[in-house]
């Protein structure tokens, strides 16, 4: 048995609270999914809970791109768990965001944004799967 949540986790970031809980009820059949608010920026407990999956996924749209707040837990997040993946929809400032950032036209239909995450999330788990195999592998 793994010690991790293979669900991949999602934290969805847009500018209106409403916005971001009906995307994540969306997105709930897949994935493990959580608006994220202003409030629940607490960098500790936010890396606390991405530790608990083996996969996280951070989506934030184009008026919160910007925000220092989000930006920082999203280098934080990219730095302490190897399989953090941000995906911005909109315009994006490629310095204030991880390596790995998936970037979506603003005019992406929510489904277009559903269907990529799924995909990613998928071959995001394949991947995972592999390297904990090669790992294994070679560590006998």
């Amino acid at each position: 048995m793994t010690p991790y949540n293979s669900t991949p986790l999602i934290w969805v970031a847009f500018g209106s609270p409403d916005e971001s809980e009906s995307f994540a009820e969306r997105i709930r059949d897949f994935s493990d999914a959580h608006a994220l608010a202003e409030k629940d920026l607490s960098a500790s407990e936010f890396i606390h809970a991405n530790a608990k999956h083996q996969s996280t996924w951070l989506i934030v749209n184009e008026e919160m791109q910007d925000n220092v707040n989000i930006n920082a837990l999203a280098k934080i997040a990219a730095e302490a768990h190897e399989y953090f993946r941000c995906i911005v929809v909109g315009e994006i400032h490629a310095a204030t965001w991880p390596a790995n950032t998936i970037v979506m036209s603003q005019n992406s239909l929510s489904t277009a944004v559903i269907d990529r995450l799924r995909n990613e999330s998928h071959v995001l788990r394949i991947s995972i799967s592999r390297n904990r195999h090669m790992r294994r592998l070679q560590s006998r």
